[in-house]
């Protein structure tokens, strides 16, 4: 049975230990097993419920999704 997931993570920049216990752990191993169609975000439009300095979050979006890609999510079979 084909399984649909959508998640995502907020860029606030201080990716943490919990952060990759919590979700990004789990992004992986849901990106592993080939039943899962999934698609893994950054939250960035919610990011900004808070005034943030617009250089900042860009570079916290970055810095987000390189942490998937570095985790071992796989851009090229999911959609981040």
């Amino acid at each position: 049975m084909v399984k649909k997931i959508f998640s995502g993570v907020q860029p606030t920049g201080n990716l943490h230990l919990g952060n990759y216990l919590g979700a990004i752990k789990n992004f992986v191993k849901l990106n592993n097993d080939n039943e899962n169609k999934c698609i893994f975000c950054v939250d960035d439009l919610h990011a900004i419920t808070v005034k943030k300095n617009t250089k900042e979050l860009r570079n916290n979006i970055r810095e987000t999704v390189a942490t998937f890609i570095a985790s071992g999510i796989d851009s090229k079979k999911r959609i981040i």
